[in-house]
């Protein structure tokens, strides 16, 4: 894998390189590959999270020295409403 292959429909180049940018540059590759048609957003949400720590972990041994990759990742998943239970 390259940064060419993992981000083939945007210029990543053209993000910051902090945790919510990158985040937002991989919804935005998702959504380009047509992922946005197919899921719901919070869906689309944890698929670009999963979609950025698999390139963080392409790229930590090329920046950090070091070729430990993380084996585990943590889905942010916004509050759910559920409808009020009945007596």
């Amino acid at each position: 894998m390259s940064i060419l292959n993992h981000y083939r429909h945007i210029d990543v180049h053209k993000y910051d390189k902090d945790d919510e940018t990158m985040l937002q540059a991989s919804i935005d590759e998702l959504t380009a590959r047509g992922c946005a048609d197919l899921l719901e957003d919070d869906e689309l949400k944890a698929l670009a999270q999963y979609h950025l720590e698999k390139f963080k972990n392409y790229m930590r041994p090329l920046f950090h020295g070091y070729d430990a990759v993380s084996s585990e990742i943590t889905i942010k998943m916004p509050p759910i409403k559920l409808p009020a239970s009945k007596k």
